[in-house]
This record gives structure tokens, sequence and C-alpha cells, in this order.
């Protein structure tokens, strides 16, 4: 059982061209008490031979996360290194140095286990395109595969494209908790602001866990 996060998210800017966004997270455990309720427990005495008659139909879960360290994408010909990236010290989510790098926040979800991966990217740099600059050709339905250090992979399909005001995206959908296995890729697109040197909007490719 996957303990639910409650995540607040902030959308930031960031330097140059790369997107992420400023969060914090704390974990909740909810517990339940059916005496304190007023209610009896329905509890299996211990010792009985009896199997439960719905044993065979409980369908368990296991999907398991990964610590990504490489991304591929062959519909835009892309792999690219995946770099652990934490939180700066205002509390926003930190970038890569490289811009030949992507960056996964290490402090949200794997990419595999319930919830919403992200990785981010930037789009370009002084010197022109980086690791993320044909992020806006993907379609639904291309295939994107992260592995780890093992050599383990999840391979996730794309279901959606979208793109949000720089301050004012879907928070919730992009890095908060989801029963769904998924990955969420950002970066930057819109117009270039040269004065405060920040798109003006934030683009996001939805996938999913393939299963």
């Amino acid at each position: 059982m996957y303990t639910m996060r409650v995540v607040l998210l902030v959308l930031v800017l960031l330097p140059i061209s790369a997107c992420s966004a400023g969060l914090s997270s704390n974990s909740q455990e909810e517990k339940t008490d059916a005496q304190t309720a007023g209610e009896r427990p329905n509890v299996q005495m211990a010792g009985t031979t009896t199997p439960s008659p719905f044993a065979d139909e409980i369908i368990k879960d296991e999907r398991t996360g990964i610590v990504p360290t490489t991304l591929d994408i062959p519909a835009i010909d892309l792999t690219a290194p995946v770099e652990a990236v934490g939180l700066m010290e205002n509390g926003e989510m930190a970038v890569t140095e490289s811009f030949g790098k992507t960056g996964w926040y290490d402090g949200g979800y794997k990419p595999g286990e319930p919830g919403n991966a992200v990785i981010g990217g930037h789009v370009d740099s002084r010197n022109g395109p980086a690791i993320f600059y044909n992020l806006n050709k993907l379609s639904k339905g291309d295939e994107i595969f992260v592995k780890n250090k093992e050599g383990e992979t999840r391979t996730f399909v794309v279901t959606d494209t979208q793109e949000y005001p720089w301050n004012d995206a879907s928070l919730q959908s992009i890095f908060g908790y989801s029963h769904r296995s998924t990955l969420n890729l950002i970066t930057c697109t819109g117009d270039f602001d040269r004065s405060s040197r920040n798109y003006s909007k934030r683009l996001v490719v939805y996938t999913e866990l393939k299963q």
C-alpha cells in the first residue's frame, strides 16, 4: 500500500530556459479505529483453515518505481542522461547545470510507481537548442523509455500535451499523487522575455505507464 503524499506546488522562474517547480511535501497516514467509531471490527479468527472465498479475486498492485538514469525517446531521436535533482535553498526544484542532461525530481515519485513522476529539461541555451528542444514534436501514442543503472526499464506512452502560462499551470496533475503511474516531461515554450530571462509558457508532455 502506498502512502499518499500531499504536495503543495508553486511554478517557478528558471534561468535561461529550464523548467521546473518549487514544491514541498509531507507524508500522512490515515488511521481508523472501528471500536471508537462504534462499529465491531470484522476480524477472521486466527488459526482458521477456511480460505476467503475472494482470495483468488484479489488483485495485487505490483507496480514499482525505478531511479532513472537514462531517458530514451525514439520519436524525436533523443537519448539523454537523467540526473537526480532536489530542492534549492529557497525551496524550488533544482535544475541540471548541463543543457544536455535532464533532471528527475527525487523528492517526488519514481517512474513506474503510482504517482506523477517528473523529468524536466532545458529547451535551449545561449548557444542553441538544448536537450528538450524537440519535445513539442511528440504526439499521442509515442513511447518513452526510462532505464535505471541496472538496465531495468519502464515504458511510458504519451497521452496528452498541454501548454500553460508560466505562472498558471495545473500543478496537481503534473506533480501530485495519482493512482496511475505517470511520467510528465516539462520544458519551456512560448515567447522569451529577455528582460526577465523567462519564457512565457511551460510545455508539459503527459505520459502513462504501458501495461
